[in-house]
């Protein structure tokens, strides 16, 4: 597989359990005997009438923190001028051997207005309708990490897990830059609007990185090779995030 490619993934679901839908109810909904059949009673006509799929591409990642366009650390996106900002992001990303940008969906806006329209009769339908698309939502976007997770052993790496687009410090915004990268306007039908808010409330967006199995978790200058080269250390700065302590000079002798 190539790192460039698009991968497009079916992320279809057959089931959709009605624990796993309950996850996303008030507590207080499960004290309801039949609370479990109302659930299978949406879930099954909504798993075969929709599709779900995916999308993802994989990406070098590098560090990039030379001021004065980079006072934070962030992540480059070799090839690109895609940046990943914030600390959440740095932190995984820095260790990767690659970065994927994944989307996935449930289906059409369309689609699921159809649904509601046929299935939602009262206030009760309305809460575990969208708890359905919740779940349904939730396992679409697992399948297209575990494609990912393949993708990754082919390779001899292995998967970490995906930060959405939003949570933490990782800018909603970021959404605008994968919309672009991954054409989920061309492959899913989304867009994103330049705050980042998706077209789609059941769809999500995120990174994951890719890791190499054997590589210890080091980092510092100590550990590289460009130890006694680099001009991010000479103007006192480090590309993992911390400024460099001078040394102390040693008191003059009596």
């Amino acid at each position: 597989m190539q790192v460039h490619t698009i991968h497009e993934i079916d992320c279809a679901v057959d089931v959709i359990e009605p624990a796993v839908v309950e996850a996303f109810l008030d507590a207080e909904l499960s004290d309801d005997p039949m609370l479990a059949d109302s659930i299978a009673a949406l879930a099954a006509p909504l798993c075969a009438a929709l599709r779900p799929r995916g999308v993802y591409k994989l990406f070098n990642p590098a560090i990039c923190t030379l001021p004065p366009k980079y006072t934070e650390p962030a992540i480059k996106l070799v090839g690109t001028l895609a940046v990943l900002h914030g600390q959440d992001a740095y932190e995984r990303m820095s260790e990767a051997e690659h970065t994927a940008m994944a989307v996935s969906t449930v289906g059409t806006d369309e689609e699921i207005a159809s649904l509601r329209s046929e299935l939602v009769h009262n206030d009760l339908d309305a809460l575990l309708f969208d708890a359905c698309l919740e779940a349904l939502a939730s396992l679409a976007a697992d399948k297209l990490a575990c494609a990912v997770a393949a993708d990754a052993h082919e390779r001899g790496l292995h998967r970490g897990s995906t930060l959405e687009c939003g949570t933490g410090d990782f800018p909603l915004a970021m959404n605008k830059t994968l919309s672009f990268f991954v054409q989920t306007e061309k492959r899913l039908g989304l867009t994103a609007d330049e705050d980042g808010a998706p077209s789609d409330r059941w769809s999500t967006w995120g990174v994951i990185g890719l890791y190499n199995e054997t590589q210890k978790k080091r980092r510092g200058c100590a550990y590289c090779h460009n130890v006694r080269t680099c001009t991010i250390r000479k103007i006192g700065m480090t590309c993992h995030g911390r400024r460099t302590k001078k040394k102390a000079k040693a008191a003059p002798r009596a």
